[in-house]
C-alpha cells in the first residue's frame, strides 16, 4: 500500500498522502478511506499530497471517482481538495484532467505547485 490518510488536527483536514505507484484499485480504496475520515470528522478540507504518485490510470478511471463514486460514498459538495502537483508527467496529466471532472460536477478542486499555496487556499474563507 503506498499512500496513507491522516487526520490533521492542528489545521482540521484530511490529508491523503501517495507515494509511488498507485494503481486505479488504491486511487479508489484511498479516496474511500479519505471521504469516510472527512464524513467522520465532519470536516470539508483535504490536501493530496500527490507529488511523488506515479500512476498510469486513464480518464475513465479518474472520471468514474466525482461522477460515480463520490456521490455513492456520501463526498459533500461543500468539500475543497487541494492537490499537490505531481512530479511524474503522466500522473500530472491525470490529475489536471481530475481537477477538471470534479469542478465540473461540483467539487472545489485545485492543484498548486507547493504545500504552502494548497495550505493557504484551503484555510481561506469560502
Amino acid at each position: 500500500m503506498n499512500w496513507k490518510v491522516e487526520f490533521d488536527e492542528k489545521y482540521q483536514m484530511v490529508v491523503l498522502v501517495y507515494n509511488g505507484a498507485n494503481s486505479a484499485k488504491d486511487i479508489f480504496e484511498s479516496s474511500f478511506s479519505a471521504i469516510e475520515l472527512t464524513n467522520k470528522k465532519k470536516v470539508y478540507k483535504m490536501l493530496v499530497e500527490s507529488q511523488n504518485i506515479i500512476t498510469r490510470l486513464n480518464r475513465a478511471d479518474v472520471f468514474k471517482l466525482p461522477f460515480e463514486l463520490y456521490n455513492k460514498w456520501g463526498m459533500n459538495k461543500s468539500i475543497r481538495i487541494a492537490l499537490l502537483k505531481p512530479k511524474d508527467i503522466e500522473a500530472q496529466q491525470m490529475a489536471s484532467f481530475y481537477e477538471i471532472s470534479t469542478r465540473n460536477l461540483g467539487w472545489e478542486t485545485k492543484i498548486f505547485p507547493e504545500r504552502k499555496a494548497a495550505l493557504k487556499w484551503l484555510l481561506e474563507d469560502y
